[in-house]
């Protein structure tokens, strides 16, 4: 049976690359983007093009951009979600109205997408803890999510702790709760496992070698103090930051722990570069660090999209203690101090920047594109409805 799979939606990097490399013949997938007013402003939209008809992207993949008023999530989501269900069904209609109509839900909220859409099967796919989000609405959100795993053919956890919160919270659902983690885009794999870095850009040429490399926001996330030691404990390596900075309010001690290390003269701050230009990046590093605070509520839950982005080029990757590094203890390096962390850069740097794990984490990667788990995810959403 042929399927019409509605992503809502797809707004992080990893949600739109994991539907978007599904390449099925059964399949055909429409990506929703979703934003309010002001925020669509921002990022570039204008009124005249907002809420046009899905744009075909490929074969089989559709994008459609919406623009809705302010609290059409959370505060007025039975109308909020009205100009989203109409675009769909009419889509829906066009494309083949036989066609099994599937719903991805990326937050609880689209519980009243689904209402009004009445779909044949939904995915309740969790890539966080919402509650974080919106921490003053935190019972609210776990009213939200309870109901969204209950009525779920199939939830889907980025992250393995939150798969373990979720079967706690719902137990009648627990084996409708898998693990799904991120998947290695199609761009960030290489030809070949790199063994050496790979020759770097322009830029990243231009700053002395050993270069230890992140890629990310430079937010509260990050264990700054955990970087200024290495930069003090290696001043013959270059810290390469790749990532947009939040605005530096002096009161926050984080944003003075980033100042003081932002300031060493082996700290380099490159700034964002777009997605497609990552992967060179990455392949050129000596080592490739995921320096989260394990400490801090997001990374507890989460699932670093670091490890997938970093894992398709073979290169070394080094990360702190968080639960999810933890399963990957075979492929990266997890420190679960500082002077372990230390170390094992020492380690690494000792072998010529080479662990001896290229291959594994390369093909690892290969075994784990977006592709590959969007298609599994499927595959067991319609067994569990078959």
């Amino acid at each position: 049976m042929r399927r019409a799979l509605v992503v809502a939606d797809a707004g992080w990097f990893t949600t739109e690359s994991l539907f978007a490399e599904l390449d099925r013949p059964d399949t055909s997938t429409l990506l929703l983007t979703c934003l309010d007013w002001r925020n669509a402003w921002r990022r570039g939209q204008r009124p005249w093009n907002w809420n046009r008809p899905p744009r075909r992207r490929r074969d089989r993949l559709w994008q459609a951009d919406l623009a809705l008023p302010t609290g059409w999530m959370k505060s007025v989501p039975r109308i909020g979600m009205a100009p989203i269900a109409r675009l769909v069904q009419r889509w829906h209609r066009e494309l083949d109205p036989a066609a099994r109509l599937t719903l991805v839900m990326t937050y609880p909220h689209y519980l009243e997408l689904r209402r009004q859409l009445n779909p044949e099967q939904t995915i309740y796919l969790n890539v966080d803890d919402y509650r974080l989000y919106w921490p003053h609405q935190a019972a609210r959100v776990s009213a939200l999510e309870r109901e969204a795993v209950r009525v779920s053919d199939l939830t889907a956890c980025v992250a393995h702790v939150r798969c373990d919160e979720l079967r706690q919270a719902v137990p009648a659902a627990t084996d409708r709760i898998i693990h799904l983690p991120h998947g290695a885009a199609a761009r960030t794999i290489s030809d070949r496992p790199h063994i050496r870095p790979a020759p770097p850009p322009p830029d990243l040429a231009a700053i002395p070698a050993p270069r230890l490399g992140y890629v990310g926001s430079l937010e509260d996330r990050i264990d700054w103090p955990l970087l200024d030691h290495l930069a003090v404990h290696r001043p013959d390596a270059s810290i390469v930051l790749i990532g947009r900075a939040d605005p530096d309010r002096r009161s926050q001690p984080w944003q003075q722990a980033r100042r003081r290390c932002l300031a060493r003269p082996n700290v380099h701050q490159l700034g964002w570069r777009d997605q497609s230009q990552l992967a060179a990046y990455i392949a050129a590093f000596d080592a490739l660090l995921i320096p989260y605070a394990t400490d801090h509520p997001f990374n507890r839950v989460c699932n670093p999209t670091k490890i997938m982005d970093y894992m398709g080029s073979g290169r070394p990757i080094l990360a702190t203690d968080l639960p999810e590094c933890r399963l990957h203890a075979e492929r990266i390096h997890v420190a679960a101090s500082t002077d372990q962390f230390l170390a094992a850069l020492d380690a690494i740097l000792a072998a010529g920047s080479d662990d001896g794990r290229a291959r594994t984490r390369w093909q690892f990667a290969c075994d784990h594109t977006c592709g590959r788990l969007a298609a599994r995810l499927l595959d067991r959403l319609d067994q569990l409805t078959a």
